[in-house]
């Protein structure tokens, strides 16, 4: 019945606060109604098995993260991944191994036709088995979400976000990726860290020779809010870089007044330096799409329990806006 939802929602012009749902329609109709064990199953191209990584912040933390390497090598798209509050990047396996398995029509895939992504499924600090973080004497300090405050937050997109990013780099590197086209998913939590990381990324100076920042290139923001636990998304959207040159997802459950509320915020703030629906071919995703299925649901819930046509949806979209689009790899060196 959940799945549906996702249809349902398209179908009823009412129900949509813009006709960027419309735009949506032709996409969930011709995605195949395969489960993705089904489809992964007609592969021909195997995949690595997931890694499960450690890195360190600047501040001590060992931030544990999944990698699931592409086969695409260089032409890989590379998406990190960020939980909500509380809870972990084992939450995110499945919408990764549906990143990382490639379907093509040479294959006999059906639905949405994608090349291999590479993903970073990402434990924030206090979370999963990111629970330690080492002082300057060497004392190891235990770190619990649920007692959190607010500078372990904002260090979240600080000081997390950087050793996640130079882990990339490095694979970026070694011939597995193309760093130039990053793309984040964050639900709650993780949707306010990525768009303060973004906005990071975006205001790194431009080199004389060489590249560093202006990465991110698309943005899914499950159930996100304005303001959480001391980040705020009003600077972040601000910045032109993030309002103007990168594409936008925004799922949420309309069920629930205040994720509303917020979505409604971020779809104000970031409208007018997005081209209108009927300015795009037909049936490809808006650059600022929002996507509100009929439920209370939140977060990876919309993951966990909308099945098949919500992973479907977020393919799709980074698909067009990120990966099908021509960004240059280079070299980063120690940038």
């Amino acid at each position: 019945m959940f799945t549906n939802l996702f249809v349902s929602q398209l179908r009823n012009e009412n129900s949509m606060s813009s006709a960027v749902r419309l735009s949506f329609l032709a996409v969930i109709l011709g995605l195949s109604q395969l489960s993705f064990v089904e489809s992964a199953m007609a592969q021909k191209k195997d995949v690595p098995e997931p890694k499960d990584v450690t890195f360190e912040t600047k501040d001590g933390v060992q931030i544990a993260a999944t990698y699931y390497k592409s086969t695409a090598g260089k032409d890989a798209t590379p998406v990190i991944l960020l939980a909500d509050l509380k809870d972990s990047r084992a939450v995110y396996d499945q919408l990764a191994r549906r990143l990382q398995t490639p379907q093509t029509s040479e294959d006999g895939a059906e639905g949405v036709q994608h090349e291999s992504f590479a993903v970073l499924a990402v434990d924030l600090r206090g979370h999963g088995d990111s629970t330690k973080q080492r002082g300057r004497n060497g004392a190891v300090r235990e770190l619990d979400a649920a007692k959190l405050q607010r500078n372990d937050f904002l260090a979240m997109a600080a000081y997390d976000m950087e050793a996640v990013r130079k882990f990339l780099v490095d694979k970026n590197d070694a011939g597995e990726l193309n760093i130039n086209r990053l793309s984040i998913v964050g639900a709650g939590l993780g949707a306010s860290v990525g768009v303060t990381w973004t906005a990071v990324d975006w205001s790194a100076p431009p080199l004389a020779v060489g590249k560093q920042g202006q990465d991110v290139k698309g943005l899914v923001l499950i159930s996100p809010k304005w303001s959480y636990n001391g980040i705020q998304m009003t600077k972040p959207l601000r910045h032109p870089g993030v309002r103007e040159q990168i594409a936008f997802m925004v799922m949420y459950g309309s069920g629930d007044r205040s994720y509303v509320s917020d979505a409604k915020r971020i779809e104000k703030q970031l409208e007018r330096y997005h081209p209108k629906p009927d300015s795009l071919p037909e049936g490809e995703p808006h650059s600022l799409a929002m996507i509100d299925p009929s439920t209370k649901l939140q977060g990876t819930q919309l993951l966990t329990q909308g099945g098949d046509k919500a992973s479907d949806l977020i393919v799709k979209f980074l698909t067009v806006h990120v990966a099908k689009k021509d960004f240059d790899w280079t070299k980063r060196g120690r940038d």
